[in-house]
């Protein structure tokens, strides 16, 4: 698993977006460097296409995405080696 995924979810776990709590792609890519930006955004992509990802895409007419729900975030991190001490 490329860590720049789990650090999307990880981000995303964090500021708590989900339910009615959405956030658009590029503001999630403007959590990260400049460096990193263009990644992000795939990797956002890949994760929305992954049933087994905890991220979906929301809404029509924005780029919205958010987690399925907090539980199954930190699942599918801890089921990839993700630490979670911090929730």
């Amino acid at each position: 698993m490329d860590e720049l995924k789990l650090n999307i979810v990880e981000k995303l776990v964090r500021q708590k977006v989900t339910g009615g709590h959405k956030k658009q792609v590029d503001t999630v890519k403007n959590w990260f460097p400049a460096s990193k930006q263009g990644n992000v955004e795939t990797h956002i992509r890949e994760l929305i296409r992954d049933p087994d990802a905890p991220v979906e895409g929301y809404g029509g007419a924005r780029d919205n995405v958010r987690l399925t729900s907090i539980d199954n975030a930190k699942e599918w991190l801890s089921d990839h080696g993700r630490d979670l001490w911090w929730l």
